[in-house]
């Protein structure tokens, strides 16, 4: 298997099935039931997915589906004109979701959002209020105060660069996803997408291997420290994604120079269990049948096959007992 190859098998081994994809169209349609009933003193005008689920980069096993419920600003603000406060807000709405039969003890505030944690997905109720300008009001990050969120123009911007890309830009953000996320999630990861919107409107790749190493390459000059929790979340991605840029700018030398068990091995150390395993016997053998092929096999003196030591071994292009 090349180095290719194993990419598009690692992309397919963390991208939701279309069983996980009915569970969720399903779950979906029972909470909206309950979002939308007009007895439950909540208000909601409507709902919308947003977030990894809505632009099609979410990954498994399923976590953090977005859903805004849009409510209404009339119903919800005090004789003054004021909204209450987000926590305010966000306690009614964790209060009433967990009142459900459906929901029960499932149910805990992960701000600035509502959380219900399933048996296999997890999703984020997030509070909003539409603006006549465009956008909506949602709880910032202390849960102070409300702020604007243009969440329909991410998906917008995202879907323009796919489909500029080929529609890779969104696979490629699944690899950084699944990695982002076995590196304890320093990068929100929204902000992947928007880096990974910045960086491909002026780089163009071939294959994904090239679209994940000049992610890498560039993520440093576009991440913003204001998008992280902290300046120390900020300071330690930005170390991570300068290991990971050495290590694939490594990989990528080894596979220009015909090494690719060690572009792999070295993939595979990055990217974790999902990724396929490196098959050294077999690209070992692909390296020695080349190397008959081309005059160039050798054999030491304790009768070990090697391409670098040892007595030459007459060309030939036949076939050699388990030699591939």
């Amino acid at each position: 298997m090349t180095l290719l190859q194993s990419i598009d098998e690692f992309l397919e081994n963390i991208t939701v099935t279309d069983r996980q994809e009915e569970s969720i169209k399903s779950s979906l349609s029972n909470l909206n039931d309950h979002l939308l009933d007009k007895e439950n003193d909540l208000h909601v005008l409507r709902t919308f997915t947003n977030g990894s689920y809505e632009r099609d980069t979410n990954i498994r096993p399923l976590k953090d589906i977005d859903l805004f419920a849009v409510l209404d600003f009339e119903k919800w603000k005090d004789k003054n004109g004021n909204l209450p406060t987000p926590q305010s807000v966000l306690t009614k709405l964790k209060n009433y979701l967990n009142g459900l039969d459906d929901y029960k003890d499932k149910v805990r505030q992960d701000r600035p959002c509502v959380t219900i944690e399933l048996s296999d997905k997890d999703f984020d109720v997030l509070p909003s209020f539409p603006q006549t300008t465009g956008g909506y009001l949602i709880p910032n990050h202390d849960l102070s105060v409300w702020t604007y969120s243009y969440p329909e123009e991410l998906t917008k911007n995202l879907n323009s660069i796919n489909k500029t890309r080929n529609y890779k830009v969104k696979p490629t953000i699944k690899a950084l996803k699944n990695w982002n996320r076995e590196n304890l999630k320093y990068i929100p990861s929204y902000h992947i997408e928007e880096v990974a919107i910045s960086i491909f409107q002026v780089n163009s790749f071939t294959n994904f291997e090239e679209a994940i190493r000049i992610w890498y390459t560039n993520a440093e000059n576009h991440l913003d420290p204001g998008k992280f929790d902290s300046y120390n979340d900020f300071e330690t991605a930005i170390k991570k994604v300068r290991k990971v840029k050495d290590k694939l700018k490594d990989a990528k030398e080894y596979l220009d120079d015909d090494k690719e068990t060690k572009a792999k091995q070295i993939w595979k150390d990055i990217f974790g269990k999902e990724f396929p395993a490196v098959e050294e016997d077999v690209e070992e053998a692909k390296a020695f049948s080349k190397s008959l092929s081309a005059g160039t096999l050798k054999i030491s003196s304790a009768g070990a096959l090697s391409t670098s030591s040892g007595y030459s071994v007459s060309a030939s292009k036949g076939y050699y007992g388990d030699i591939l």
